[in-house]
């Protein structure tokens, strides 16, 4: 069960191919969708996929047009979710990395070019060749080489230091270790990989000499105001949404004392949790900057984040259609599901998160509702036929 869930973690940002045929949108659209419209499509998502909780915001750069939240924390009990709980965001944590890398960026404690063995130059002499030229940037695109760690199958060193050495010596390690993508003429090809966003993660917190944790709570909980929680919700506290995990005729739920557990040592890549308002804001935080609002980074950060590569950006996904680009995110560890798409030019963007994940690696329910959501916004009543 651990392996099928961990390999859940490997960021489907294919996902897009789900939803490409939609982009020939208008810019001057006006929003059609409410909360009542949006209520309606979550009671019947939850009925169709049997679904615990699902929370949904859509949003424009100046307001959440409607959002909401239905179902109960744990499957078959009445306690309802609410706003205020946590759900998992998986691998839209990398959005997280790579935004808090680019303030330290535009503070100028880093660049995206500053090689690993700059901040770490005595590790060099220690570590493979190959990976002598490895930057903050190929880090956060997956281009550097790194073990996937995306299943039970690699194995962590053994680790006696605390959290703020640990990763340091988790990144002497990876960079022992063969390159896990091909090397040719200094550059790796591209392999999605959690443990590079954790290497990534060790150079922010060498440049300012705090942990990860710490620059979240910073950055995220202190200068933002948002509620972000590492780990799985129902570790903070029993009454949290718990996940769950959807099989072929059940759905698992997964106490807090449950044997699956997400290494502390990846959390840069797949550990947080927020509230559904709190994850609304911060797409839509992107959204500004995506059309020209500088705000917790400049506007010409976001666009280098989200667009600098086609396919897989820094820690978003992206493609372009009829001439017009988006971008969005997906996070799972398997026991939930979170999603963001932005789609700049229209001035749009949704979120959806629920707390159940499919150990296969897709999701229908969440592909059924953005098309729903998508559908109603646009009244593209003769689209999507499901």
């Amino acid at each position: 069960m651990i392996i099928i869930i961990q390999n859940r973690m490997k960021h489907k940002y294919l996902f897009f191919n789900a939803i490409i045929i939609i982009m020939l949108f208008n810019q001057n659209i006006k929003a059609q969708i409410n909360t009542t419209e949006l209520g309606k499509l979550i009671e019947q998502v939850r009925k169709k996929y049997d679904l615990p909780a699902v929370a949904v915001a859509v949003m424009n750069s100046r307001d959440i047009i409607a959002s909401d939240i239905q179902g109960v924390r744990v499957h078959n009990t009445a306690e309802k979710a609410h706003v205020n709980d946590y759900f998992h965001i998986g691998s839209c944590t990398k959005s997280v990395t790579a935004i808090m890398a680019s303030k330290l960026i535009e503070d100028g404690r880093i660049n995206w070019h500053t090689p690993f063995f700059d901040i770490y130059p005595e590790l060099k002499n220690a570590c493979r060749q190959e990976y002598c030229n490895i930057t903050l940037e190929d880090l956060l695109l997956c281009k550097a080489g790194i073990n996937a760690y995306t299943s039970a199958d690699e194995k962590y060193p053994q680790l006696e230091d605390a959290l703020s050495n640990a990763r340091y010596l988790f990144s002497k390690y990876l960079l022992q270790q063969p390159p896990a993508s091909n090397y040719d003429k200094g550059k790796f090809d591209f392999l999605y990989s959690n443990a590079s966003y954790a290497l990534a993660a060790c150079m922010l917190e060498g440049v300012t000499g705090k942990t990860y944790e710490e620059l979240i709570e910073l950055y995220l909980v202190q200068e933002l105001g948002m509620r972000v929680f590492v780990g799985f919700p129902n570790t903070l506290d029993s009454n949290q949404p718990w996940g769950h995990s959807i099989g072929r005729k059940t759905l698992d739920k997964y106490p807090p004392n449950h044997e699956y557990k997400l290494h502390d040592l990846i959390t840069p890549a797949g550990g947080l949790s927020m509230c559904p308002n709190d994850f609304a804001r911060f797409i839509q935080m992107n959204l500004k900057g995506l059309r020209g609002t500088d705000n917790f980074v400049s506007s010409q950060s976001y666009n280098y984040i989200h667009f600098s590569r086609t396919g897989f950006s820094l820690g978003f996904g992206n493609s372009k259609f009829g001439g017009h680009q988006f971008s969005g995110i997906d996070g799972s560890a398997g026991t939930f599901f979170c999603r963001a798409i932005l789609m700049p030019d229209a001035d749009f963007a949704f979120t959806i998160m629920t707390n159940a994940g499919s150990a296969t690696g897709k999701m229908k329910s969440v592909d059924w509702l953005s098309m729903k959501i998508l559908k109603k916004q646009y009244n593209w009543w003769w689209k999507f036929w499901m």
